[in-house]
């Protein structure tokens, strides 16, 4: 477990290195690059707490944190349906409009069900993930199996235990859990950065390759 901490840890400090590059001084900024750092500073503060919330033994809310994480990959993915991208994201941020009840390109509204759809398209495992996150945002089943503390098969006796802390037994049943937090984050930073580079990287000069390799 420590190691995929670790990893998720560096991922973190990845993601903000190459968006610190994508982004030089002097740089002019619209609602939309605002909105960008914003959900990288979201996507940030969210894996600290997933962190956290591993190390001490608080699987509910982990899996929450997955759920959510999932949910700024989804809505970044979905500026590149919106009809009119800067106006758009304007209106959430003067709170005219929620995201869900924004229009795409397609004339669909933007709810978490057609972000879920158009993620999906492009990353199967997306949508496999979101329905089974579900069970963890409302309350199920998968909530309470962390209570159990021990089985005594012999006398058959079940032992539960009610805290905040789930009981200190085989880490492995943390593993799936940070694994796909380490995805879903690795899949957000990549859209982001992405995102950054493509508004305020230069064009490339066409031929400017060829040319520098000539006077080589």
């Amino acid at each position: 477990m420590a190691e995929r901490l670790a990893a998720l840890e560096k991922l973190e400090g990845e993601i903000l290195v190459k968006a610190q590059r994508m982004v030089p001084v002097g740089t002019s900024f619209t609602v939309v690059d605002n909105f960008i750092l914003g959900a990288i500073k979201r996507t940030l503060s969210q894996s600290r707490a997933f962190r956290k919330l591993v190390e001490d033994w608080n699987f509910a809310s982990a899996t929450v944190m997955v759920r959510t994480q999932l949910d700024t990959a989804m809505r970044i993915n979905g500026i590149r349906f919106m009809q009119n991208v800067e106006n758009d994201v304007a209106q959430i941020f003067n709170g005219e409009l929620t995201y869900r009840k924004l229009k795409a390109a397609d004339g669909n509204k933007m709810t978490d069900a057609y972000l879920k759809e158009k993620l999906t398209e492009e990353h199967e495992w997306v949508g496999h993930l979101y329905d089974e996150l579900s069970d963890f945002v409302h309350l199920s089943f998968r909530h309470f199996w962390p209570v159990m503390a021990g089985i005594d098969d012999e006398n058959g006796i079940a032992y539960f235990a009610i805290s905040a802390q789930d009981p200190k037994k085989d880490e492995a049943n943390y593993y799936d859990v940070t694994d796909a937090f380490f995805r879903v984050t690795k899949l957000t930073g990549i859209m982001l950065v992405s995102l950054l580079m493509a508004r305020h990287s230069p064009p490339k000069v066409s031929g400017a390759e060829e040319v520098e390799g000539e006077r080589a």
